[in-house]
């Protein structure tokens, strides 16, 4: 005798109920933290290639660094799943 097969909603309803509430909430900044880490070079290395001429595009560019490892940090653990 074969037992019936699980429905994909309610997998996805038993995966919500034993998943901590921490995870649940860290998974969209985790999300966020990945496709910053994606797009954030897009932004900066144009501004490495051109070379900072002012004070505030060296500033700027520091400050894009510093981010694009916080996205990596942050969005490290990031899953398609």
């Amino acid at each position: 005798m074969s037992t019936p097969s699980r429905s994909a909603l309610a997998d996805a309803a038993t995966d919500v109920v034993t998943t901590p509430g921490s995870a649940t909430l860290l998974k969209p900044l985790e999300v966020a933290g990945f496709w910053a880490a994606v797009a954030l070079p897009f932004l900066y290395v144009p501004l490495v290639v051109a070379g900072p001429s002012s004070s505030a595009e060296q500033t700027a560019l520091a400050v894009m660094v510093l981010a694009h490892v916080a996205a990596l940090v942050l969005g490290h653990r990031h899953q398609t799943e």
